[in-house]
């Protein structure tokens, strides 16, 4: 069908690529039929921004979303009663930065939602594709101008419900400071950020239960390290293994 190219998956599924934004209902209709007809459970189509104006043509052939992000959609429609769609994320990830100097002093910042009171771990969401590792350093740069190697994971967090109806993953990671002067990055996030006992920290009320907690518990803790893991070349991508 040249208004479409189909892509066959694991799942008895069908992933749908549109060729051309002119698309009848007449025209889903008879790839939907083609589908059922190879007794395929599933459909995928990924709708472009540009091409949004599909979007009601699907629903009443009975799609329904599944994925999105800014530039795209994905919708789904089951043509077998039950069929298993994998994977709709359920999940941000976030890290947090431990990075403590040798006179023990930890870094920690102010944001500037925090209306001028307390204290938290630097961190942020990791980005689509980007390794924990990586995120953890980058965060710890913007926001400190502090350049630090990761050392090790020592904390996770779980959060249910974290934003828009999703859960959250909270990694805390130790990090080695290579320099140590201060220099926020990222200003209109990042009030200040400075170095400091984390007793001192410990005992402020003013900043946050959750992140005094974690710089408690996890001084001195054992974590994972990165694994040398060699993974397979396909697919492509990032990947981390990380082991104690």
């Amino acid at each position: 069908m040249d208004t479409f190219t189909i892509k066959y998956n694991p799942f008895n599924g069908a992933e749908v690529t549109l060729e051309n934004e002119y698309i009848t209902e007449s025209k889903l209709t008879e790839l939907l039929d083609l589908l059922r007809s190879q007794n395929k459970a599933l459909v995928w189509v990924t709708i472009p921004i540009q091409h949004s104006h599909l979007i009601p043509i699907l629903t009443e052939l009975g799609f329904v979303f599944h994925l999105c992000n800014e530039q795209k959609l994905t919708l789904i429609c089951r043509l077998q009663k039950g069929a298993y769609a994998p994977f709709a994320p359920t999940h941000t990830a976030g890290v947090g930065a431990l990075v403590q100097r040798d006179n023990g002093d930890v870094l920690l910042v102010r944001e500037r939602i925090m209306n001028g009171k307390g204290l938290k771990l630097p961190g942020g969401y990791i980005d689509l594709g980007e390794k924990l590792l990586v995120a953890s350093q980058r965060e710890v740069l913007e926001e400190t101008g502090i350049t630090a190697t990761f050392k090790d994971i020592v904390g996770l967090v779980t959060k249910f419900p974290h934003q828009y109806a999703k859960g959250n993953l909270f990694i805390v990671c130790r990090l080695n400071p290579i320099t140590e002067e201060i220099h926020v990055r990222d200003t209109d996030e990042i009030e200040f950020a400075c170095w400091i006992n984390p007793e001192k920290f410990i005992a402020d009320e003013s900043s946050s239960r959750f992140h005094r907690h974690l710089v408690q518990q996890c001084l001195g803790k054992t974590g994972m390290s990165e694994s040398d893991y060699e993974f397979d070349e396909l697919p492509a991508g990032n990947k981390e293994m990380f082991l104690i």
